[in-house]
């Protein structure tokens, strides 16, 4: 292995270098090693092992190439850890604290970044992959790293709706996103919140002009949904969301999305409603109705604000907050509806959907939305009849 990966350094040196961001240069030097390493290498077995180890992510690459439903990878200092959406289980192999740090070194490599103890914690990101590493100055059983794996595809969809909520639920989001309503979906990590943001975004049309705002390319929206209109932007580079959000005002889209609202741009975007645009957003909230405090709290950080007057803009002009939860039943990760609620002037909410788990089963109840949410189904023409009335 080393005096093959000596010959690609020596002779191939653009390649070798270039093979770990750049795909065609990895099929590139995968064939001069079927040429000129032909005796040595005589299976694609032993060429997809050696362009993992020398310019791929090594066991890593293994891993999503033989599951491709594999979502998150993590190393906690002592073993290789792996998650779908409805199991986990340790890696069958041996993988070492030093091998990780190889990995790691490579993301850093890429990025143009330190992972030392100088600079202990490394962000990155590369392809569908993103990376954070912290170093073992500060991690004392071991290195430890999460690699999270998105992919262009929509885990939440009109087939499997079912499994997450009741099927009149997806005629309600079908007809707020109709009806043009703010919505803010809570959730801890890992409970789908941007696959429920991704779900809705199927029901705009193209008419309405899409700006989405990430730090990572985690969505693939415009490779999902190559029929709308949707501008693409990441928030890198000295480039915050507050900066990107304040750009979509000028960029006169009907709706705005952030991946995730954590800090002072929750300010730009309660603005952002205020002047006619509409959003969709994830935040960490212990439940919903916990979210206007949460956006309250997070302009906070960034701006001088009046909080009453702010929560009053909050409860009257952003119409639902969801929040989905995550449970282990029966050996398998269910993610699940937890509740919707609707805000109202004068600080109200109205509950209208709420999921109970008792004994590894779902009790739903539903109750009636606003007058003020008729009316906006009017007034764009929705023919939505309402939720079924279980209480």
């Amino acid at each position: 292995m080393e005096d093959i990966k000596k010959d690609l350094k020596e002779n191939h040196s653009e390649l070798y270098l270039n093979a770990f961001l750049n795909l065609n240069a990895r099929h590139e030097l995968r064939e001069i090693l079927r040429k000129e390493h032909k005796t040595l290498l005589n299976t694609e077995e032993k060429v997809d092992y050696v362009i993992q180890e020398t310019v791929g992510l090594g066991v890593i690459d293994e891993i999503l190439n033989k599951n491709p439903n594999v979502t998150d990878i993590s190393f906690n200092g002592t073993q290789l850890i792996i998650e779908t959406p409805e199991d986990k289980f340790p890696y069958s192999g041996q993988v070492d604290e030093n091998y990780i740090i190889k990995i790691i070194q490579k993301f850093a490599n890429a990025v143009g970044k330190e992972f030392t103890p100088k600079s202990p914690i490394l962000d990155a990101a590369f392809g569908n992959l993103r990376l954070n590493a912290v170093h073992k100055v500060n991690s004392p059983y071991g290195t430890s790293m999460a690699i999270r794996v998105t992919r262009p595809r929509l885990a939440l969809n009109e087939e499997n709706f079912v499994n997450f909520a009741p099927r009149y639920m997806f005629d309600f989001f079908k007809a707020a996103i109709e009806s043009k309503s703010n919505i803010v979906i809570s959730g801890e990590t890992g409970t789908g919140k941007t696959e429920l943001q991704k779900f809705l975004v199927s029901f705009i049309p193209f008419e309405q002009k899409i700006d989405l705002i990430e730090d990572t390319l985690e969505s693939h929206l415009k490779e999902l949904f190559p029929d709308k209109d949707i501008t693409s932007w990441l928030a890198t580079g000295g480039v915050t969301f507050t900066d990107l959000i304040r750009a979509a005002l000028r960029n006169n889209p009907t709706w705005i999305l952030v991946s995730e609202t954590r800090g002072k741009e929750a300010y730009e975007m309660i603005q952002a409603v205020l002047t006619g645009h509409k959003i969709i957003t994830t935040v960490h909230a212990v439940n919903a109705a916990a979210i206007p405090s949460r956006f309250v709290n997070m302009a906070k950080m960034g701006y001088q604000v009046d909080e009453k007057s702010l929560k009053e803009d909050i409860y009257r002009y952003f119409q639902f907050g969801v929040h989905i939860k995550k449970k282990r039943i029966n050996g398998k990760m269910v993610r699940y509806l937890s509740e919707v609620v609707e805000y109202l002037e004068g600080g109200k909410i109205n509950k209208i959907f709420e999921a109970q788990e008792i004994n590894d089963e779902f009790i739903y109840k539903s109750y009636d939305y606003s007058e003020g949410f008729a009316k906006r189904l009017l007034e764009h023409g929705s023919k939505y009849q309402g939720i079924p009335k279980m209480e």
